[in-house]
């Protein structure tokens, strides 16, 4: 592991990245933090920021939370 830190948007608890500059065969960076998930905030119409595209990172402990207080739905598993 590195000592490449990132807060989580939530919490604000520091998030290690496993491996910083991994890259997938066509160049996309991989997402690698170590309990934490990477998420896409896109900003819709009626909002000021729409049409802006965001990235946070979220622990899993306040991921699990937002779950189970059902403030975030699941919607698939992309694999």
């Amino acid at each position: 592991m590195t000592d490449i830190l990132t807060p989580c948007l939530i919490c604000e608890k520091a998030v290690i990245y496993l491996w910083p500059d991994a890259t997938f065969d066509d160049g996309q960076q991989i997402t690698n933090l170590n309990d934490a998930v990477d998420v896409r905030i896109v900003g819709n119409y009626g909002s000021r920021f729409d049409t802006s595209i965001y990235e946070a990172i979220i622990c899993d402990d306040c991921m699990d939370k937002a779950i189970q207080s059902k403030r975030v739905t699941f919607i698939r598993s992309y694999l």
